[in-house]
């Protein structure tokens, strides 16, 4: 009797146990409670309570750990039947997050494992990027700040051809959650366009009257018959310059907040392969009056008889200012 009665008792404490955790291994994951489990609240040796121990544990392959992490351990979940990895990081800053990476899904399916609720146009964009005859990227990607101190960030990107078509086999899906105050993943907001009119130009030099190469200080009014307008669309979430064909203008950012952008983009130049090429641009945009600046530098190995491109470059600069446009907005 007292045999029975212990293996009962023992029956009974593992089973307390084993419905400590949050999230079983292999069974359908409640994705409700996921984003909004309150991270804050546990330590990364806390996994058992959260994942269990049968756990899959980080070999040490820095390929396979995220810039943010330092460890973690992941157990399979299932999301409409299907198995996933659930992961938990431990972050550098200490604390956790979660991260299930989706293969195999369109963008489209795989939004859908999402409630309604969770997604806002307020923190959604999404953008392709063209790339001419090498096709598309498509981005997409919303956010949600719950009351218990995390943060969703949920992204899909696919490639497409130049029809807008693609393979579900080339889509990356993410969802990620992370402790508010302990990322630097913004809150997702959508694209702003702006479009920016050029109404000045100079050429860097000028002859003065000795016929001697100084700074131009001049700038020249734009011909009315030479007016340029260009569209930019700024991806506050990402700190990115975006032209309109939704690519990145720049490769080094030397400021992006909420008064200025400071973009170059320098490109590699191999003289024996090309006579002409644009090598440098320079864009500043004044958040705070719309002032824009543009400077670029072009090698053209024909100038090589001009006093004014000296190692056969040529740099122009321009002034104009842009003003918001809705990206919604349509001619007609």
């Amino acid at each position: 009797m007292k045999e029975l009665l212990s293996i009962i008792v023992a029956s009974l404490l593992w089973c307390n146990i084993s419905l400590a955790q949050e999230f079983y291994p292999n069974k359908e994951l409640d994705i409700d409670k996921l984003i909004n489990f309150d991270l804050t609240k546990y330590k990364f040796t806390d996994y058992k309570k959260i994942i269990g121990s049968k756990v899959k544990s980080w070999d040490g392959d820095t390929q396979r750990l995220s810039i943010f992490s330092k460890d973690w351990k992941a157990i399979n979940v299932k999301i409409n039947s299907e198995l996933y990895e659930l992961r938990l990081n431990h972050l550098k800053t200490g604390g956790l997050s979660f991260h299930i990476l989706i293969v195999g899904l369109s963008c489209e399916a795989a939004k859908s494992i999402f409630p309604a609720k969770y997604i806002r146009e307020e923190n959604t964009l999404s953008y392709a990027s063209d790339f001419d005859e090498l096709g598309k990227l498509y981005i997409e990607e919303f956010s949600f700040d719950t009351n218990k101190n995390t943060r969703l960030i949920s992204g899909c990107i696919a490639m497409l051809d130049a029809y807008n078509q693609g393979d579900v086999e080339d889509v990356t899906y993410t969802i990620n959650l992370y402790p508010q105050d302990e990322t630097d993943e913004p809150q997702v907001v959508p694209l702003k366009m702006i479009r920016c009119k050029t109404v000045k130009y100079k050429n860097k030099y000028k002859l003065d009257s000795n016929n001697k190469i100084t700074l131009n200080q001049a700038y020249t009014p734009m011909p009315e018959t030479n007016d340029v307008t260009l569209d930019y669309y700024i991806s506050d979430s990402r700190g990115k310059l975006l032209n309109r064909k939704f690519r990145d203008v720049g490769n080094k950012t030397l400021r992006f907040d909420r008064d200025m952008i400071h973009i170059e983009k320098t490109y590699k130049l191999d003289k024996t392969k090309v006579d002409r090429l644009i090598i440098y641009e320079e864009y500043k945009f004044d958040r705070i009056n719309g002032d824009f600046y543009f400077n670029k530098r072009a090698y053209d190995k024909n100038k090589h008889n001009n006093p004014l491109t000296p190692n056969n470059e040529l740099e122009l600069q321009y002034k104009g200012s842009c003003v918001k446009k809705d990206i919604k907005e349509r001619a007609f």
